[in-house]
């Protein structure tokens, strides 16, 4: 319990820098999604529902910051949870590469279903501009990955 806690509070606290301090850390106004790396890290680390409730703290964080529509990151975060807490049973990922190559499939993915509700509800974005933002966050959200699971996994 006391690492469900522990782990409840660095998702807050990540949240509270990715809305804060990582604005300094930003590339052609792309940063990392550090609450989409806690959701992987706990669909890596602990048990089904308590991957459902981080990822869904995780989803929420971003919903209350961002400017997309109210709780379409929370679902997002926990089918992202869900689907890592499966591979993790499913696929042996005792080897890092494998763990970061799963974290830079999850940023692809939810970058082109970000992408994909943006046209969905109307917002005109070119697709060049899509198109950089989709491969950038994916980039800087995998590389960012290693440095963050070294430090919430110690």
């Amino acid at each position: 319990m006391k690492n469900k806690l522990i782990f409840s509070g660095i998702v807050l606290g990540v949240g509270l820098l990715q809305v804060t301090v990582l604005d300094n850390f930003r590339v052609l106004n792309v940063k990392p999604d550090l609450l989409l790396i806690m959701t992987v890290i706990a669909g890596l680390s602990f048990e089904m529902t308590w991957v459902l409730i981080f990822s869904i703290l995780a989803g929420l964080f971003k919903d209350l910051f961002g400017t997309n529509t109210f709780g379409l990151n929370a679902v997002f975060f926990a089918v992202w949870g869900y689907l890592v807490f499966r591979a993790n049973k499913e696929v042996n990922l005792d080897y890092f590469l494998i763990k970061f190559a799963l974290m830079a499939l999850v940023a692809l993915a939810n970058s082109i279903v970000n992408a994909a509700a943006l046209i969905y509800f109307g917002n005109a974005v070119p697709f060049g501009v899509m198109l950089r933002g989709v491969i950038l966050n994916t980039a800087y959200t995998a590389a960012v990955f290693p440095l963050t699971y070294k430090i919430i996994k110690s």
